[in-house]
């Protein structure tokens, strides 16, 4: 079993999930009006640090103010765990960093000169170094579902014995950067958030570092009864970047996928700690996602209102409260919900209600149309109910028969090339010359893929994805965004520039155009970890239901381009 031995949370509730939790539990919020030119230039709700622990000031100086929170947090969790961290270090560790934007506040008047911790590959190997960890860190970079994600790959390792534990971080800032491309968008509530609710009027942004510690040990967890991952599922809608699927089949497909996964049925599930972000479109698929799964009688709840949307640490932030919540045996409402804003009714309830919980399904979705679901539960339930462990049948042994090959690399007049390839291919999109160039790199090479294979035209679009990394992220147009900032102003941005400053963008365009509605994660590390990562990357896919993959490396910075891309195919030897 991989079981949950501890975790933290720092955020403007409090700086350990003791302190963060008692505070929701007085139903204290932590989003009010952000008056501060640095972030925005108009006041905005927002749930921000205002005053960090004194304790990060001890660390080196050389340390960005979100890796200080991240020791910081590490440091907190490994407090209430059975192991200390030297123990852990001297185990066979690993880390897994969820973020979106990482320390993307290190871009500021300037985008000249840009520091290497810019760089989320470059953070997470300064964090392994100073815990003293021998094993090379994954950083995952897939919008607003990372943190879940994250915690699925994690348990993942975990399970094929690749490593004995594994720390898994969640961490954003909130900075001008995000704060413009969300207003960008319109989408920012004016006052609290209120999912689901009928008068919701959009999201409210935070910040904050989520830490959970993983491991096969189940003697370093300090529980008498711990929480353990039972397992989880990603998807893909297909169907928009910015925008959710109107029918929710992908987030329910990975809803139904994770029950699988487990061996369970919807009636076994306690409640769903979904998304919930409080915006028109996300809270009205996910409430045909949840009656898509079977699970329309589960209590759902969003608690989005006391931390608001703190982006990649999101799912890692919730879980650590969902586990609080069974441990507690306490079902937190949904602050500020009154009345239901959702066409197909799903069980949302606005107080706390004491009651027994073994087991939660942990949704989120995000940019790009990734979608995920994990399912956590106590381990007296899984062990005295149905485990999947016992139950689940045995896959057979396989490996990835290479089907095709991309590589291309280069520098200097990328446009020219890239307007030949989509010519030689007799491509007719119209949307294709209004995306970043990674976007296009990675379609262009997604199609060469494809375009003599014999991939059945009528599969299953949930059995096809992609295991995609890189080592600049997305910041070539990172820059461009930030370059709006400085020339318009912050309020003038374009929505359509920063829907891109997310790398996993790149899957969502692809996706769309051929259909690959399966797991889907984006991966980030430094240029030195390439081949390495290339590796692993085919090992982590096998974890996945996958059939089919776009499995490689895309990168494009500064006019350089490396594409290293293949399309593989589950095979059985046994």
């Amino acid at each position: 079993m991989v079981y949950v031995v501890a975790d933290s949370i720092y955020s403007p509730l409090g700086f350990s999930t003791k302190e963060n939790m008692r505070r929701v539990s007085e139903n204290r919020s932590a989003i009010e009006t952000v008056e501060d030119p640095e972030i925005y230039s108009i006041p905005f709700n927002g749930a921000r640090v205002v005053k960090d622990a004194h304790i990060i000031k001890e660390l080196s100086a050389s340390f960005t103010t979100l890796e200080r929170r991240i020791l910081f947090a590490i440091e907190d969790a490994a407090m209430n765990c059975n192991a200390s961290l030297d123990t852990l270090a001297k185990e066979n560790t690993r880390i897994v960093y969820a973020t979106t934007k990482a320390n993307i506040s290190l871009i500021k008047d300037s985008v000249a000169d840009l520091p290497a911790e810019l760089f989320p590959g470059e953070s997470a190997e300064r964090i392994n170094t100073y815990l003293g960890l021998k094993r090379a860190p994954l950083v995952i970079s897939n919008a607003c579902i990372s943190g879940i994600n994250a915690l699925i790959t994690a348990s993942r390792l975990i399970e094929r014995s690749d490593c004995d534990n594994v720390i898994v971080i969640g961490a954003d800032e909130m900075t001008r950067f995000v704060v413009s491309g969300f207003e960008a968008f319109h989408s920012i509530s004016p006052t609290i958030c209120r999912p689901y609710d009928a008068s919701r009027d959009g999201l409210s942004l935070g910040e904050a570092v989520g830490v959970v510690i993983l491991s096969h040990k189940r003697e370093y967890a300090k529980d008498s009864d711990p929480v353990i991952v039972e397992g989880g599922a990603v998807t893909n809608d297909a169907n928009h970047l910015s925008a959710p699927s109107r029918t929710g089949d992908g987030l329910g497909t990975a809803m139904i996928k994770a029950l699988e996964k487990c061996s369970l049925c919807p009636s076994q599930v306690d409640f769903i700690n979904a998304h919930g972000t409080s915006t028109s479109y996300n809270d009205e698929m996910e409430s045909k996602a949840i009656h898509w799964a079977s699970l329309g009688n589960i209590p759902v709840q969003s608690l989005k209102p006391y931390w608001g949307h703190t982006l990649g640490a999101s799912g890692v932030v919730e879980s650590v409260a969902s586990f609080w919540q069974m441990k507690n045996s306490l079902l937190l409402g949904t602050k500020g919900y009154r009345e239901s804003g959702v066409s197909m009714e799903i069980n949302v309830r606005a107080e706390d209600t004491p009651m027994k919980l073994n087991r939660c399904l942990k949704s989120a979705s995000g940019f790009g149309g990734c979608n995920a679901a994990i399912i956590f539960a106590r381990e007296s339930a899984a062990i005295g109910g149905v485990s999947h462990k016992g139950s689940a049948k045995k896959e057979p042994a396989y490996e990835w028969q290479e089907l095709s090959r991309f590589i291309l690399k280069g520098e200097g007049d990328f446009d020219s090339m890239i307007r030949e390839k989509y010519k030689e291919l007799e491509m007719k999109d119209i949307k294709f010359f209004k995306m970043d160039n990674l976007s296009k790199a990675g379609v262009i090479a997604t199609a060469s893929l494809l375009r003599n294979s014999d991939i059945d035209e009528n599969r299953n679009p949930f059995d096809y994805g992609f295991f995609i990394a890189n080592s600049s992220s997305s910041l070539d147009t990172d820059i461009r965004h930030q370059n709006e900032i400085l020339t318009k102003g912050d309020t003038n941005v374009s929505p359509a520039i920063f829907v891109y400053t997310l790398p996993n963008i790149l899957m969502g365009e692809s996706a769309i155009r051929v259909k690959f509605q399966g797991e889907n994660t984006f991966f980030v590390t430094t240029p030195q970890r390439k081949d390495e990562i290339m590796e692993e990357l085919m090992l982590l896919a096998k974890e996945s239901t996958l059939k089919v993959a776009v499995i490689g490396w895309c990168d494009f910075y500064e006019g350089r381009y490396d594409i290293d891309l293949k399309l593989c195919k589950r095979e059985k030897y046994e």
